[in-house]
């Protein structure tokens, strides 16, 4: 959980930080294209025009850009009849045929100015008394300038991402650091005193059996007390074997985790068998559809646990005389799917992620026989075999638990 929420402030960080960087590149990128433009366009316009107080939308010129502007261009006359006269040339060699399609390009065009993509240029057309007067510039240097400035952007932004990356993950660790002695010390606390309560509980019950078994005339009223005490604490001893559970399943280490190859198939065949009565007795009917020679690579016994919590599960919520659904198939090439179908109420949606959660129920008023572990430990062993366990639920289907997890090789 720890290292969950420390790669969630870490991501939180890197998205910010992502979203602002963007955002002044954008900005950046689209001001200095416009300012291109501008550029361009004025210099079009200058050499278009005598009059160089006119005024239009996009900018007022300035007589001296001409001279500080240096764009290849060149302009040309065209009259009434499409003859195409070239006044002025600082673009290079122009070829009639070339410039008879550039010309008719830009006639075919409504606007009075804009871009020939196809040609790379930027114009700027004035009807005239005789005709018009076309300038064009090379947009090929106001491009390449843009890529520039974008591969110059790209690079420092990655490379402000990475260091800023490390700054997060050092961020994270000093954030989180009080969050994560405090779990440490709440999980140290769950395992100690579920090793302490342990002892007395034991003695607790090794004295019921020992009062039972003395000879001593216990008349019936001292039985049910005894009864009782017996009752709770083996519901006591339960919960502290599932605190030890999850406890154990928190300190244990990757490195120090069983992996053997398990016939899956054969496993869930056999929980199977073992629960067909125990429905039976609850008034319920166990229905199995197992495919066969499923493998997986994992802890045998840890998987058997989590079967059993479902199956369990399945056997104080399920609907009276119902059918329960143990289902183990291929998912694709490389996982397998177990799911065990319930009819009844469907769970609300609210509900079916918080039920894995320690200690939660989702019906509080409806009494049950477990502490609301059982599916916590279920879906950390789920996590510890690299899978994911889930619920869904519809009024249609009813509830539906499902575990996936990678298949092993055999």
């Amino acid at each position: 959980m720890i290292q969950k929420l420390r790669w969630k402030f870490v991501l939180i960080n890197m998205l910010i930080v992502t979203a602002i960087l963007s955002s002044l590149c954008v900005i950046m990128v689209v001001t200095i294209s416009d300012s291109l433009r501008k550029d361009s366009l004025s210099l079009l316009y200058q050499a278009v025009t005598e009059d160089y107080t006119f005024n239009w939308p996009y900018f007022i010129p300035d007589k001296q850009q001409k001279d500080e502007v240096t764009l290849p261009y060149f302009t040309v006359s065209v009259d009434w009849s499409g003859a195409t006269i070239l006044l002025e040339n600082q673009f290079g060699d122009v070829e009639d045929e070339q410039l008879v399609n550039i010309v008719t390009a830009c006639m075919q065009r409504e606007p009075e100015s804009g871009v020939l993509a196809e040609y790379r240029l930027r114009y700027f057309r004035v009807s005239r008394r005789l005709g018009w007067r076309i300038a064009f510039a090379d947009t090929s240097q106001e491009e390449s300038t843009i890529r520039a400035l974008i591969v110059n952007l790209a690079c420092i932004g990655s490379g402000t991402l990475v260091i800023f990356f490390f700054i997060s993950l050092a961020l994270a660790k000093w954030a989180i650091h009080p969050v994560e002695r405090s779990w440490e010390q709440q999980r140290q606390f769950v395992s100690d005193a579920s090793h302490e309560l342990k002892t007395p509980l034991t003695v607790i019950l090794s004295n019921v059996d020992m009062l039972e078994s003395s000879g001593t005339d216990i008349d019936e009223r001292q039985r049910r007390w005894l009864d009782n005490i017996r009752a709770s604490s083996g519901q006591m001893s339960q919960l502290v074997e599932e605190l030890l559970t999850l406890a154990r399943s928190d300190n244990l280490a990757a490195k120090d985790r069983i992996r053997e190859t398990v016939a899956l198939s054969e496993l869930v065949t056999d929980c199977a068998l073992c629960f067909e009565p125990i429905l039976y007795e609850a008034g319920k009917e166990l229905l199995d559809e197992i495919t066969d020679d499923l493998t997986v690579t994992g802890d045998g016994a840890k998987l058997r646990q989590l079967i059993e919590i479902l199956l369990d599960n399945a056997r104080k919520y399920a609907a009276p005389g119902s059918v329960v659904t143990l289902r183990l198939q291929p998912e694709g090439q490389k996982r397998v799917r177990l799911s065990v179908n319930t009819k009844g109420e469907p769970i609300p949606a609210e509900q079916l992620k918080r039920i894995f959660e320690r200690f939660y129920r989702a019906d509080k008023a409806r009494p049950s026989e477990g502490f609301g572990l059982g599916l916590s430990i279920a879906s950390r062993i789920a996590q510890e075999h690299g899978g994911k366990l889930w619920a869904e639920g519809s009024l249609e289907h009813g509830n539906t638990f499902l575990f996936s997890m990678p298949r092993g090789k055999g």
